[in-house]
């Protein structure tokens, strides 16, 4: 088995990177894209594996459309479904309000501990998340 740098890459951005074990390169970068992949064709959206030992490149594109959900385009929160909570990993936070952040896009008061709110915060030109929940709190922008 041998470790490769995986990373999907739009144009020349690179969007996510890993490293993947796996006993080839394809399998390697299958593993990260989540789907079948080809030898690269001229695609903007196509995955690169590394092979640092070897010193060995190797490019690949996505066989048809990309089918993973793309979490960053849900539109309405219909869409979310039920709270997705965290697991925690050190001590509890003393101050319930340390769980929470302003978003510095929209103002909008963000749960940490709910990944549904972290994704939706993170998407660039977004608008204050619409919900039911009473964990979001939504507070006057700061100036």
């Amino acid at each position: 088995m041998t470790k490769y740098q995986v990373e999907e890459i739009y144009g020349d951005t690179i969007v996510v990177s890993g490293i993947v074990v796996e006993s080839d390169p394809l399998k390697a970068a299958e593993t990260l894209a989540g789907q079948p992949l080809l030898p690269r064709a001229a695609q903007e959206h196509w995955f690169r594996a590394v092979d640092e030992e070897k010193t060995t490149v190797h490019e690949y594109s996505l066989v048809g459309p990309d089918q993973r959900p793309d979490l960053l385009a849900w539109s309405e929160s219909a869409d979310f479904g039920p709270s997705m909570r965290g697991k925690v990993h050190e001590a509890e936070l003393a101050n319930e309000q340390d769980h929470f952040y302003n978003c510095p896009a929209c103002g909008q008061r963000v749960d940490q501990r709910d990944f549904r709110q972290v994704y939706w915060h993170e998407k660039s030109g977004h608008e204050p998340l619409q919900t039911q929940s009473a964990t979001i709190l939504s507070f006057p922008r700061p100036k």
